[in-house]
């Protein structure tokens, strides 16, 4: 099993001899790399994680031989999409994992989250949030439910921050689940009508009957924007692993797929009526 940490290291340094052989300052490569110098400077300090485009870039740049870039590129592309055995994702706690999500959110310009069938984090009442808890993956050692669910839902309070942009977006399906009883689900899904509201969040439900711009796939979260942030990355969930994509060409890609679901999507009053209507068939169960 290779060492992220240790490969980044050594990516790190191994981009450093490569600029010091070609006889380069910092200053003359970010020059010839279109970079600030602060940011050729970072990613041979290791601050900033290079994408396999960029560490070609700089392979050109500095005339490095081929093995060298090639094995530089086997690196960053290892380093770009990294996938993890949820028993080690959690392994310190699913309270942990939230947090940690937290951080990564906070730093972000704009969220977007794609969720086929469930209702998206940032939009869980708590019943909801014990819900999913209760039906998904299993911790060994078990932690503790409450702090778990507490953390998830602190994560909402990013939503008062009108300098972040929210897109979330559903299938019809996330509405219509019986994961809670019917009073519990009514007031899940007034909260969704709720959130749409905000003038910083969009919501989006793809209907049953829309005409679809590309196939749903799979749920995932775009955190930054790529032509924005410094680092944006798409974090995917399956059954055995956690998946984070942090190849800039990668997050790009799920940025267009994102904006394709969107489009089938219903919006505003719209969605107002949509949700409307789901709740009245929830109240007469």
């Amino acid at each position: 099993m290779t060492d992220p940490a240790g490969e980044r290291r050594r990516l790190a340094a191994a981009l450093r001899d490569m600029r010091t052989d070609a006889g380069l300052s910092t200053t003359q490569l970010a020059a010839r790399l279109g970079w600030s110098q602060s940011k050729v400077s970072k990613t041979e300090l290791g601050r900033s994680r290079p994408q396999p485009d960029h560490v070609d870039a700089w392979a050109r740049a500095t005339r490095a031989a081929p093995a060298i870039r090639d094995e530089m590129l086997r690196i960053a592309s290892q380093a770009a999409v990294q996938a993890t055995e949820w028993r080690r994702e959690l392994a310190p706690g699913r309270q942990r994992k939230q947090e940690e999500i937290h951080r990564l959110e906070a730093a972000a310009s704009v969220i977007r989250v794609f969720s086929p069938d469930v209702m998206v984090g940032f939009a869980q009442t708590r019943p909801y949030a014990e819900a999913m808890f209760r039906l998904g993956r299993r911790v060994e050692p078990a932690d503790d439910l409450d702090e778990a669910i507490n953390a998830r839902l602190a994560r909402q309070t990013l939503l008062e921050d009108s300098s972040k942009r929210f897109e979330l977006v559903m299938g019809e399906t996330a509405l219509r689940r019986v994961l809670i009883p019917p009073e519990a689900m009514r007031v899940q899904l007034n909260r969704l009508a709720d959130l749409a509201a905000h003038r910083n969040v969009v919501v989006g439900v793809i209907p049953f009957r829309a005409k679809e711009r590309v196939h749903q796939y799979h749920g995932f979260a775009i955190l930054g924007d790529p032509e924005i942030d410094d680092e944006a990355i798409v974090l995917v969930e399956t059954v055995t692993r956690a998946i984070t994509v942090r190849a800039t060409s990668e997050v790009a890609e799920y940025v267009d797929h994102f904006n394709g679901l969107r489009a089938a999507a219903i919006e505003g009053r719209h969605l107002k009526t949509l949700l409307q209507g789901v709740v009245a068939e929830v109240t007469t169960e």
